[in-house]
C-alpha cells in the first residue's frame, strides 16, 4: 500500500470534524483491506517498479492506492484523499494496456464558507511498451468528469488530457523521463475553458526496493490567458507489505 502525506501542522475545519475524520479513516481502511485481498500473480507488467514509481504513465499494474494531499490557496485551503483503482493486462512483446480511476474525497475551506464530499471523477486508459531494454512510452487519454457534490469541489468543466510520455533508465537507480500533456475542454464551457499545455522533466531515484525519491520540473503554459507557470516537485515513496506489487 502506498499512502502520501502532505499536510500543514495547524489544521482548521470548521464543519463537522468529526464526519470528516471518519470519512477519512474509513477510506484509508479501505486501502488496506483492498491492497491486502489482492493476490501477486506476476503476469502483469512490472509490477514492483509500478508500484515504487507511482508516477510514471510507462509503468502499469493491478493495484489500489490512496494519496492525501493538502494544497494551499490566497483564498483558501483543500484537503484531498485521492482513491485510484487501475487495472493493467499484458499485451505481447513487453506492451501492455491499462484503465484507471480516480475518484476524490475532498474538503475546501474558505474565508466565507466551507464544502465536503465527492469531487470530480477522473478517468483514464493508455497502452505502454519497451522499444528497447532501456527505453519505455506511455500513451494515454485523461477524462475529468464533472460530478462533483459541490461546486466548491469540482472544476466545473468537461476535460480532456492526452498524454504521451517516454521514460529512459540511465542506470539501475536513475531514470530520465519526458510528459508532453495538453488539457483541453472539447465542449463550450464559457468562463471553465481550458487549454493548457503542461511538459514535465522527471528524474526518479530508485535508493532500494523500498524508498523511491522524484524531482520535477513542471513548466505549463494557458493558451486562453497567454500566461505560464513554472513549478519544480519533490516527492519520495515508501512501499511495505509481503509482496511490493499489491502491498
Amino acid at each position: 500500500m502506498i499512502l502520501t502525506l502532505i499536510f500543514k501542522p495547524r489544521i482548521q475545519m470548521k464543519n463537522t470534524p468529526a464526519f470528516r475524520i471518519l470519512a477519512t479513516s474509513i477510506c484509508i481502511a479501505a486501502t488496506s483491506i483492498l491492497a491486502t485481498a489482492a493476490a501477486p500473480d506476476g503476469s502483469l507488467f512490472d509490477p514492483d517498479r509500478a508500484w515504487l514509481e507511482r508516477y510514471d504513465p510507462t509503468l502499469i499494474s493491478s493495484r489500489y492506492f490512496g494519496e492525501f494531499i493538502y494544497e494551499s490557496y490566497d483564498e483558501s485551503d483543500l484537503w484531498k484523499l485521492e482513491n485510484n483503482m487501475l487495472w493493467g493486462a499484458p499485451l505481447q512483446d513487453g506492451h501492455a494496456i491499462g484503465v484507471q480511476f480516480m475518484l476524490p474525497l475532498k474538503w475546501r475551506e474558505t474565508a466565507t464558507e466551507g464544502a465536503f464530499g465527492l469531487g470530480d471523477l477522473e478517468l483514464r486508459a493508455g497502452v505502454v511498451g519497451c522499444l528497447c531494454p532501456s527505453l519505455r512510452y506511455g500513451l494515454a487519454i485523461n477524462a475529468v468528469l464533472e460530478t462533483a457534490t459541490d461546486s466548491l469541489l469540482s472544476d466545473h468543466a468537461f476535460i480532456l488530457r492526452p498524454i504521451a510520455a517516454l521514460r529512459w533508465d540511465y542506470n539501475a537507480n536513475i531514470t530520465l523521463g519526458i510528459n508532453v500533456e495538453y488539457n483541453i475542454t472539447p465542449l463550450d464551457e464559457d468562463i471553465s475553458d481550458v487549454s493548457a499545455l503542461e511538459v514535465k522533466f522527471p528524474v526518479d531515484f530508485r535508493i532500494n526496493e523500498d524508498w523511491s525519491a522524484i524531482l520535477s520540473y513542471n513548466p505549463r503554459w494557458d493558451l486562453l490567458a497567454e500566461s505560464d507557470r513554472h513549478r519544480l516537485e519533490l516527492g519520495t515513496t515508501y512501499v511495505w507489505g509481503q509482496h511490493n506489487q499489491y502491498a
